[in-house]
Order: structure tokens, then C-alpha cells, then sequence
């Protein structure tokens, strides 16, 4: 990382070692302690605190940390909760996150005594963007000589090389969908007229299903119970066997709960960054209940968790899908719902270079505490692990360890034995209170953004009132960091 861009951040003006995370506007005057996004137009995130030593390290030998004089060794093992990263060789096949889209959306979903989803599906894989021209190469070169670290705008016919591989790789030509086809599709809703292609993916509690109804094209999201093993239709029995042991009744209750988000976020005005879902269907035979089907949008293209798809990505093209999964999860929060579950195999990058969001089935209303661990294991923030109250920054704490994980980071190291233990949900809280470090360490893509990085490592800080505020903050912050490094967003 480039020395100076420690010491100067912000518009470039030198900050002093005063010890306190602070939001500075570019002229350098403070941002009062407020959410409010009019007072963070157009600030940067600093920290003041002196760089002596790693975030960990600092931690571990500072004593104004630990003023009650607990453990050492017990402050070191519950710090790896959070700051550790799973050990994976990147050669095993398990390592491979590659899943259709909105495939997996709720693998590795825990809920008390849920266990993590072993079974995934694998759809066509995109195909590897060229290298960039000899004259980007060099330039880039040059400005690492130099000690610079702005980044040469990426040639627009780079990005349409990118899209066009994108839609090489769908397994046929996406169909639009206007508002005669959502109606066509609300109607086969009530009736039960439509047809289960084929399943796509599944999840730890649902099948997904490709679904026709004329010639409009849409997926359905199922849930069976055991009545469908004797009666229901051959696809959905062979297929439900493959779930893991989740009670039906925890089913029904996220699928539907996902149908009530998705309407109260449902508007006609706008164009959505969030899956649209078009009604929930009750599935009977000779008068007795097999399960459910929500029927919602098929997103053709593919979700954030899969490697070769981040690999075709340049760091610029990230950067976009940074602020376009930003919006998506503002979106939300302006309607006062939060997630819950933000991970990258629940943001799906479209076709058309969009990214939508998905899963809503453990999404609530902001300011809820719930009475049990809710969420994934690897994304989990210490508000969600203590059962504290939850709030916009428990989705910007999950988004930090996303976007880390497009640059080449890891998931938390958070173990289903450890997320139950109570010694564990104690020493969270003390996190939630106490503790100034960030959750993310690596992002080895962003050597040459280093204020790219500082921002991930502001989403995902353990003491929630020191990170990034809120999502109209962090769009701000982007936009700044965006222009410094000439990548356009939109």
C-alpha cells in the first residue's frame, strides 16, 4: 500500500494521531455523530488512530481494550471469531463456489439448530475476458514506478467484451418481461397454470425451479412436506430428498415472510434492484396441503459467489458491482426493512450488467431483536451473534465482508458449535461495545486502491457505532473514491 495514502486520506489533508475514528467532509471539517445522509455528502472515513502495528496485534497488546483485566488468551481465541479467515486450498473442489443464479440463497443459513448446506448446483461457467491491451498494461506499470496509485480508466469496449461474455454463458436468450407478461404470470399464480421446467439450484430449505406459463419464463421457489413424498409430482419428490433435515414449519414461515417483504418493497414507479416476487401459491392434492410455491422473477445471469466469474472481473468492474449492490440494499433500507443475509451468492449480476438482490426470507424490519441467531455463518455481525438489536449497520457489517470476499478475501471463521455456545454470544457483546477493529484484513486485489480497501474495513468494524453509518453514506464514499481512481459507476 502506498505510505503516503496512510497518513493521507480524505481529500489528502493530514490527519493528527488523536486515537478516535472520525467522518471528515473534504474540507476537512468534522461530520457531526449523526446517521444523517446530508451531513455525510461528499465525506471520506479516516482513522486517526496511529498504524504502529496490525489491527490484530493492536488489539491483543493494548490495554485500554481490556480495562476489566479479563483473560488475554480468552480476548485471543474470541477475536478469531472475527478476524480469522477459513483455511481453504483454492485446488479443492469444495473451495468452488459455483452456483446458478439465485442458486444457494440460503446455504449455510443458521437458525439454532440448522446445519450449514452441503449440496450445491453447478450451471455453465462464463468465459475468461482476454487480457487488457499492451498500452493499459504499461500505463499501469508506469504509475506503479511513479508510487501512484490511480488506476487508467478501463476502455469502454472492455466492458461490452464483458457483458457479451456474460450472455454467452446463459443457457439460452434472456426474454423480457413487461407488464402484460407479470399479469399472465399473477394469473397462472391463482390458477395453477404453469409448468416446472427443471430444477436450477436448491438451497437449505427450498428447490428452485425454471417455470413456464405461455411464453413467459419465471422461477418458483417450492417448499414440500412429507404428504408430497405419496402424492406430489415425481420432480418435487425425488428433488426435496436432497434437503437438509429443516422442519416444515421454519419453511413456511421464511417463504412466506419473504412474500410479505417482497410486496411491501414492490413498487410499479421505478425499476427495482431486488428480485420482483409475484405471489405465493398453496399446493394441494385430493384436498391436502403438499407445500408451497412462490413464483418470482428469473434473473438471468449469474450470482457473486461464483470464483470464475470473479475472475473475469477487473478490480474497476468490482467497484461497480460495490455500488450497484449498495443501492440494492438501500433500497431496503429506505423502506425501513433490513436483510439480514447479505452474501455474495444473494446478489445476482444480471445480462445486462445489473445486480439485483435476493432472499428475502429473514429479512425484517429495522430496529427488530430477534431470539435467536439469524443469518450466515461467515457473514454474521456481533449484534446478530449477541441477539442485540438490529439496525441498517448489521447489513453494512455483512456487505464489508462481501465486498472483501470480490477482492480476494474470506468469510469469518464462525463455527455452528461456537455461534451456540454462550461464552461466545458474551464475548460478541463485549466486540459490539468495545472493539475498534475491523472484521476484514484482506483484500490483496486492492493494493493499488488503498482507499477501496479502507472502506470495506469501515463497513465491517466490530463496534458497530464506529462504522460506516448507513448506505447513502457509503454510495457517497464510493462515488469520492471512484473519481479519485476514474472509474465510472453508472
Amino acid at each position: 500500500m502506498n505510505k503516503n495514502a496512510n497518513n493521507k486520506r480524505g481529500g489528502g489533508s493530514t490527519i493528527p494521531a488523536t486515537g478516535k475514528r472520525k467522518y471528515l467532509n473534504p474540507d476537512g471539517s468534522a461530520v457531526p455523530d449523526s446517521d444523517a445522509p446530508a451531513a455525510a455528502t461528499g465525506a471520506a472515513v479516516v482513522n486517526t488512530q496511529p498504524k504502529t502495528t496490525s489491527p490484530a496485534r493492536r488489539y491483543l497488546d493494548s490495554s485500554e481494550i481490556d480495562p476489566q483485566g479479563n483473560s488475554k488468551r480468552k480476548v485471543a481465541e474470541t477475536q478469531q471469531i472475527f478476524t480469522k479467515r477459513l483455511r481453504r486450498d483454492a485446488s479443492s473442489p469444495d473451495s468452488t463456489a459455483a452456483a446458478g443464479s439465485q442458486g444457494d440463497a440460503e446455504e449455510g443459513k443458521i437458525q439454532v439448530i440448522s446445519r450449514n448446506a452441503s449440496n450445491r448446483l453447478t450451471t455453465a461457467e462464463p468465459e475468461a475476458v482476454e487480457p487488457e491491451a499492451a498500452e493499459l498494461a504499461a500505463s499501469e506499470a508506469a504509475a506503479s514506478e511513479a508510487d501512484c496509485t490511480v488506476t487508467p480508466e478501463r476502455p469502454d469496449s472492455s466492458n461490452r467484451r464483458f457483458l457479451e461474455n456474460l450472455r454467452n454463458s446463459l443457457p439460452e436468450e434472456a426474454a423480457v418481461l413487461d407488464s402484460d407478461g407479470i399479469l399472465e404470470i399473477r394469473s397462472a399464480c391463482k390458477r395453477g397454470g404453469y409448468e416446472l421446467l427443471g430444477l436450477f439450484a436448491k438451497g437449505a430449505e427450498s428447490l428452485l425451479y425454471r417455470a413456464r406459463t405461455g411464453r413467459q419464463i419465471f422461477c418458483v421457489k417450492a417448499i414440500r412436506n412429507q404428504w408430497d413424498v405419496w402424492l406430489g409430482n415425481s420432480k418435487t419428490k425425488r428433488d426435496e430428498e436432497k434437503l437438509q433435515d429443516v422442519s416444515y414449519s421454519t419453511k413456511l414461515r421464511h417463504l412466506r415472510n419473504e412474500h410479505d417483504v417482497a410486496r411491501a418493497l414492490y413498487s410499479d414507479q421505478e425499476e427495482m434492484p431486488i428480485a420482483r416476487i409475484f405471489g405465493l401459491r398453496r399446493v394441494t392434492k385430493f384436498g391436502l396441503e403438499l407445500g408451497y410455491d412462490l413464483l418470482m422473477e428469473y434473473l438471468w445471469g449469474h450470482d457473486l459467489s461464483q470464483r470464475t466469474l470473479l475472475k473475469m472481473l477487473l478490480p474497476e468492474d468490482k467497484v461497480r458491482i460495490m455500488y450497484e449492490a449498495t443501492k440494492a440494499v438501500n433500497y431496503m433500507h429506505k423502506r425501513k426493512f433490513i436483510h439480514l443475509d447479505i452474501k455474495p451468492s444473494n446478489f445476482v449480476l444480471t445480462h445486462t450488467g445489473q445486480v439485483r438482490l435476493i432472499d428475502f426470507g429473514i429479512s425484517v424490519s429495522c430496529g427488530h431483536r430477534s431470539r435467536s441467531i439469524t443469518g450466515t455463518a461467515g457473514y454474521l455481525s456481533p449484534e446478530q451473534i449477541a441477539k442485540e438489536t438490529l439496525d441498517e449497520k448489521t447489513d453494512i457489517f455483512a456487505l464489508g465482508i462481501t465486498f472483501a470476499i470480490l477482492f480476494g478475501g474470506r468469510p469469518l471463521l464462525q463455527t455452528h458449535d461456537e455461534l451456540l455456545s454462550r461464552s461466545t454470544r458474551r464475548d460478541a457483546k463485549f466486540h459490539l461495545e468495545s472493539s475498534t477493529v475491523s472484521a476484514v484484513s484482506e483484500t490483496p486485489e486492492l493494493i493499488n486502491m488503498p482507499q477501496i480497501a479502507e472502506i470495506i474495513r469501515n463497513c465491517s468494524i466490530l463496534k458497530r457505532n464506529e462504522r460506516i453509518p448507513s448506505c447513502n453514506y457509503l454510495l457517497n464514499l464510493l462515488q469520492n473514491a471512484a473519481e479519485k481512481y476514474n472509474i465510472k459507476l453508472e
